[in-house]
């Protein structure tokens, strides 16, 4: 019991002395698909944009970063033809950075994605004779996972004040299709690969 209430007054005691930031992030990726079945998917640039907490512990070289971004991811997609197509999603990264000096850290955790929408601007051929029989666009003939399990690694730096600056890549560990509509093929191995540039000013 005494152990229990120590342990409870020393978390209490280093929570009282953290120190909290917030700041506002803005990036560009290179978004692709990874995978058994990645073959016909090529590469695409995107955006994201968000909020971010930074919460640092005293006498400690560990930094939770946790944030919350909307992000655009711009990939291609070749079957008969070749589609522009853009997924819209709500990335949730849970980054813990480690100062090796200090002015650069790198920095590793879990980041949940809830895809919103998946679209392209042209219709997917299906049909290469002169009457398109089958056609749509990539949502009308694949289902995409609401959700995604990723890791983010990366390495940053923050030599301009109240400014980090970070490379990150995002690393897919589920598959981004889940299902081919009209053949009902569910064995996809398709999973995201994102490479991350990205800036975050703390106030």
């Amino acid at each position: 019991m005494l152990k229990k209430i120590l342990l409870a007054a020393f978390i209490a005691a280093t929570a009282s002395f953290a120190q909290i930031d917030f700041g506002a992030r803005v990036g560009a990726n290179v978004n692709t698909i990874r995978g058994d079945d990645s073959e016909n998917f090529g590469s695409g640039i995107g955006f994201n944009a968000g909020a971010a907490v930074k919460i640092s512990l005293p006498l400690l070289p560990i930094t939770l970063a946790p944030e919350v971004l909307i992000d655009m991811r711009n990939f291609t997609y070749e079957r008969n033809n070749k589609l522009s197509s853009t997924t819209w999603a709500l990335d949730i990264p849970v980054m813990v950075r480690f100062s090796l000096l200090p002015i650069l850290f790198i920095e590793g955790g879990p980041q949940f994605t809830f895809n919103l929408s998946t679209t392209s601007e042209e219709d997917l051929v299906v049909d290469t004779r002169l009457i398109k029989v089958n056609d749509g666009t990539i949502d009308d003939w694949y289902e995409f996972g609401t959700f995604e399990m990723n890791l983010a690694f990366g390495v940053g730096t923050g030599i301009v004040p109240f400014v980090d600056i970070d490379f990150r890549v995002v690393l897919g560990l589920s598959d981004f299709i889940t299902e081919e509509k009209f053949t009902k093929t569910t064995d996809w191995d398709t999973a995201n690969l994102q490479f991350m540039l990205g800036v975050t000013y703390w106030f």
